[in-house]
């Protein structure tokens, strides 16, 4: 009868399956096969049914990510999968991976590309972000090449910083310096720099330190690339807006949607609203959920004749019926965005926290002269 006991008792036992959670070390005084725990790594032990060949063992473990075994005691290599895109170096660590990514791609699989210009032509850094350790200056001192002038594709006759002649240390060293006073070089930094101040010291100058430049990178959150209103990629069927207007009238003077695209040249280039009131927009399907980080606008010019909104709202949608205006979360209200304050310089406001959506409209809220738009999206697909 003994045995006949013992063998009811176990079955009792094993009619009512438990999870018992015991870390490595617990008191090894508790009675069952969890106790003490046979799981490492943080392995969770299960009470089960459970044979290993013709062995009852009485428990499994559940391995959290990154282990497995019979005792999770194996560290997985997640780096047999590949996660690292775009070229990207993967290490493998203990129940992790790192990935060391080329230098124009970051994020934790490669994943985002950081090569876009970050502003020195456009006009998004101002002209009181740039400096210099001195100035050159010329005809007596009525020419002066200051440093705000170190903006790439700048025209003119004064187009570039230049360095003061007895500036023996001017500012503003890069690998490799230009052979001509007209062609761009680009260097690229492998791994990237990640700063607020970036520095510029000229080793090799021929006549002055002069200097027009473009730093190319993005936000540390890697997603701000360009959507692809500029490039294109955004198709015209994509943009719509609330109105359009027509200068004298004239359908080849249509200033339409699908013209609203950043930089876009000739004579008629952005979109401008038939209507000058609070109630027009521009809108741009991004065909699937899209993240937007940051918005840049840009105005015109209607034959001579000065356009620009001066500040916006945005809404966003994702089945482009139920609307919603960003909001400010300190304010509790609209967020109300600067806009231009002239026709071509670039204006970029970052979108923080970002806006998850399909549909993207901008709002004009102020403007000159007529609502004229020429914009990019910045952002980036859904993250996985």
């Amino acid at each position: 009868m003994g045995p006949l006991l013992v063998s009811i008792a176990l079955c009792v036992h094993l009619a009512v399956p438990h999870l018992v959670k015991a870390a490595d070390g617990e008191d090894p005084t508790s009675a069952g096969p969890c106790h003490p725990n046979p799981c490492h790594n943080g392995g969770t032990c299960e009470i089960s049914e459970t044979f290993r060949g013709d062995t009852f063992i009485g428990y499994v473990c559940k391995c959290p990510s990154g282990f497995s075994g019979i005792h999770c005691q194996h560290n997985v290599n997640e780096c047999e999968r590949s996660p690292c895109r775009n070229g990207g170096i993967c290490t493998d660590l203990v129940a992790n991976y790192t990935c060391e990514c080329p230098g124009e791609y970051m994020g934790r699989n490669c994943q985002y590309k950081c090569s876009g210009p970050l502003g020195m032509e456009g006009g998004i850094i101002s002209n009181q972000q740039i400096t210099a350790s001195s100035t050159h200056r010329a005809l007596f001192g009525l020419q002066k090449w200051y440093p705000y002038f170190a903006r790439l594709n700048k025209k003119g006759l004064v187009n570039a910083w230049t360095a003061a002649e007895n500036d023996r240390w001017p500012w503003i060293q890069i690998f490799r310096g230009n052979i001509d006073n007209n062609t761009p070089f680009a260097n690229s930094f492998t791994p990237p720099i990640e700063a607020q101040y970036v520095r510029i010291y000229p080793q090799v100058c021929r006549r002055h330190c002069t200097l027009r430049m473009e730093l190319l990178g993005c936000e540390l959150t890697g997603c701000s690339e360009p959507m692809g209103m500029k490039s294109g990629h955004v198709q015209d069927y994509q943009i719509t807006a609330s109105s359009i207007f027509r200068t004298l009238n004239m359908d080849m003077f249509t200033w339409e949607p699908g013209k609203a695209r950043l930089d876009k040249q000739g004579k008629v280039n952005a979109w401008t609203s038939g209507h000058s009131d609070q109630s027009q927009w521009l809108q741009v399907d991004m065909l699937q959920p899209t993240k937007i980080t940051g918005v840049i606008t840009q105005g015109a010019k209607d034959f001579g004749h000065v356009q620009f909104v001066g500040s916006y709202k945005v809404a966003y949608s994702n089945n482009g019926e139920r609307w919603f205006i960003y909001q400010d979360e300190k304010q509790k209200t609209d967020k109300v965005f600067q806009g231009n304050f002239d026709n071509d310089t670039h204006r970029k406001n970052v979108i923080d926290p970002p806006i998850y959506a399909r549909f993207i409209r901008i709002l004009p809220w102020s403007w000159y002269g007529r609502i004229t738009l020429r914009a990019e999206l910045l952002g980036c697909t859904e993250e996985e």
